[in-house]
């Protein structure tokens, strides 16, 4: 007997090969003619039916394809697969609690699918149950790491909780995973834009537009952020004359510059942080006061706002409220061997001695010729009555 090497295909997949070959090549109505063959020719069998209905969405027949979904889910109640699919379905087509239903019911089946729990993680954040949400993202990166929409839904989750700086990671590996999805290079710019990156956010915007041309969301983001830099780069130029001006003692000259920064971009950190640094120099340290607090609260993020409004609150004695600006610098930095200090000063003068201990140890071990330290830290020994340890920093302050 000879044996010719070919395979013969059942006809349904014969159907359905021809089915995808049709969706490759754009040819929806040929994909469609062949995906209905392929159901007639079985209709026991899900995977043609999913098929079918993506067609029929893809050609603008949502009805149809809806009325196939649901009378399919009836007929197939262990198909998971139909189940999730339909629920992505109704996902995208704003029918969130039929889409619950449905991924919850695929769950049941098979509670171990890194994609299901990634379309419920998508459900619970349109519910607004983020935590639930994000439970169930951590999940699906947990079961499939290399599963780009795993990643994009916890990072975006994790943005969404303002965890700005933990989403960054899932982000970046959905975008290695999906370098051609527009959404996934528009979300890591939306993150990149909260951590006041707006040069890199820039970047991402316009790869998503590119990828996308027609994409209007992307294009507004774009042009926004566009904008928002040309003004940024004006400001600077103006924040660059204004220290001139403090450098050369023409500090009237100096101010109006400052003055005018706020008023083109009155969002702008750098703008009310420089102001309050040369007000405090200046001595009016209420100005100050309000300039610093102000330059924090839109920077969360940048150092120098949170580490500047610590120290000119020390200055002034607020000891209590300094310790939100300190714990905020080094939660950002907890390399900044002065912040460490200064922090431990505080919290001498407050007698919290044991946590000032462990941040003037902190700032002596970033910086071990650090002699402040090491005699701020002797005065801090002899007040507990450790007087040996005491003799040993008293000489490391020499």
């Amino acid at each position: 007997m000879g044996f010719s090497g070919a395979i013969n295909l059942d006809p349904v997949w014969q159907y359905m090969a021809k089915a995808s070959s049709a969706i490759t090549s754009g040819q929806l109505d040929e994909a469609e003619y062949w995906a209905r063959m392929a159901v007639n020719s079985d209709p026991s069998l899900g995977e043609p039916l999913i098929i079918l209905c993506d067609i029929l969405e893809k050609c603008g027949k949502k009805t149809e394809a809806d009325a196939i979904y649901k009378q399919s889910a009836l007929s197939h109640p262990n198909d998971d697969a139909i189940m999730s699919v339909y629920s992505n379905f109704l996902l995208r087509n704003g029918r969130i609690d039929e889409a619950e239903t449905y991924i919850r019911r695929a769950l049941l089946i098979a509670s171990d699918r890194s994609a299901y729990r990634t379309i419920y993680a998508s459900i619970l954040q349109q519910k607004g149950v983020l935590d639930r949400a994000l439970d169930n993202a951590r999940l699906a990166v947990q079961l499939d790491p290399k599963s780009g929409d795993a990643q994009s839904i916890l990072g975006i989750l994790l943005w969404q909780k303002g965890k700005y700086q933990e989403a960054i990671e899932p982000i970046k590996k959905a975008l290695e995973l999906k370098p051609k999805d527009a959404r996934t290079h528009l979300n890591y710019a939306g993150v990149l834009e909260s951590l006041g990156n707006y040069k890199e956010a820039e970047t991402y915007y316009k790869k998503a537009l590119e990828l996308r041309p027609d994409w209007i969301e992307a294009k507004e983001r774009y042009e926004k952020i566009k904008k928002y830099l040309d003004k940024e780069n004006e400001v600077k130029i103006i924040l660059t004359s204004a220290k001139k001006f403090k450098e050369e003692g023409k500090f009237d000259e100096a101010e109006e510059l400052y003055k005018k920064t706020i008023e083109l971009k009155p969002d702008y950190t750098e703008c009310f942080n420089d102001y309050g640094v040369f007000l405090w120099e200046r001595n009016r340290l209420f100005e100050a006061e309000v300039n610093l607090k102000k330059a924090a609260e839109l920077g969360p993020n940048w150092v120098s706002s949170q580490y500047n409004t610590a120290l000119l609150l020390t200055v002034l004695e607020k000891y209590v409220e300094s310790e939100t600006y300190y714990e905020k610098t080094l939660a950002l930095y907890p390399g900044f061997a002065d912040a460490h200090f200064w922090y431990a000063n505080v919290l001498f003068k407050m007698r919290i001695y044991g946590k000032a201990e462990e941040h003037y140890k902190k700032a002596i071990e970033l910086r071990p010729e650090y002699k402040k330290a090491h005699e701020n830290y002797a005065y801090l020994l002899k007040v507990q009555g450790k007087n040996s340890e005491y003799e040993e920093q008293i000489k490391l302050s020499k």
